[in-house]
């Protein structure tokens, strides 16, 4: 659990909003994208949070928690622009994921060469219209 403090008078900090939920485990790390708007959480469950604290009073999760490897999310550092996230656990391995949609959609359109077609988009995302992502 991640709970926000307002500490503009540190002799008298006072809660923000409801606690940030979904970690399993213990929260391990915490970092701030540069703009303030973004606050991504790792934890001992191996996942990584990303949470909107544009409004700290109201602060809401981002998409699913992301689970890049074994041991995940010990260290976490956004880029200057926010729109990378590094993480590592200290061992060897340090993963860089973009946050920016367009280049994942990019990336995974490259790489899935137009695996997601009518009946596949139905057979899994059959609550939403069909939208095919790649050819945009």
């Amino acid at each position: 659990t991640v709970r926000l403090w307002n500490v503009t008078d540190p002799a008298a900090a006072t809660a923000l909003g409801a606690p940030l939920t979904g970690h399993t485990e213990a929260v391990t790390s915490l970092t701030l994208g540069a703009d303030g708007h973004i606050l991504a959480s790792g934890g001992n469950d191996n996942t990584v949070r990303l949470w909107n604290v544009t409004d700290p009073a109201a602060a809401t999760a981002i998409g699913q928690s992301m689970s890049p490897n074994a041991k995940a999310g010990n260290f976490l550092s956004f880029s200057p622009n926010s729109r990378v996230l590094g993480v590592s656990s200290g061992t060897d391995t340090v993963r860089l994921w973009s946050l920016d949609a367009d280049t994942a959609i990019r990336h995974i359109c490259s790489v899935t060469r137009g695996v997601l077609t009518p009946g596949r988009w139905h057979e899994y995302l059959s609550r939403l219209s069909y939208d095919p992502p790649c050819g945009r």
